[in-house]
């Protein structure tokens, strides 16, 4: 098995505290109203919303994800999970799980810095390619740029 990490940062105009509740705390109402072609549903299916909590997103245009809830920091805007089933694991290269760590920063100007990094685990002695990790990156910045546009618009949302 390969590990390969990727690192960066994502800036928003959306304050922490909003974007870590809609996306950590209501997650099963926000996903679907902000990506409405791409998430049909996301529903808990084991787990109180705490650590070791299962989660599964179901696609509007068919398959679905499983992740695992790992570290939840409400106090900090940390969060921590892994994909541990799905299509996307054996898209493109053989994964045996993606975990995600993410952190919010609030900035002085309302909005925020979103500090990540992702470790990929690949199955046997796969490789992944610049342009699968382009890919992936360009489909977080959709998922973030979705939710920032759905939070913006419904300023009553928190």
């Amino acid at each position: 098995m390969g590990v390969f990490t990727t690192e960066g940062e994502q800036v928003t105009t959306v304050a922490p505290a909003i974007l870590y509740k809609a996306i950590v705390l209501d997650f099963s109402n926000i996903f679907p109203k902000a990506l409405p072609n791409l998430v049909k549903s996301v529903e808990i299916i084991e787990g109180d919303g705490g650590p070791g909590t299962i989660k599964k997103f179901t696609f509007a245009q068919g398959g679905t994800v499983k992740h695992k809830v790992d570290l939840i920091g409400v106090d900090n805007y940390v969060y921590h999970y892994t994909i541990i089933e799905g299509n996307v694991l054996s898209e493109a290269v053989e994964l045996e799980k993606v975990s995600y760590e993410y952190k919010l920063v609030p900035k002085a100007d309302g909005g925020g810095i979103i500090k990540f990094r992702r470790q990929y685990y690949t199955k046997g002695d796969a490789q992944l390619t610049q342009e699968f990790l382009k890919a992936s990156q360009e489909t977080s910045d959709g998922f973030l740029r979705a939710l920032e546009d759905y939070l913006l618009a419904n300023p009553h949302y928190n």
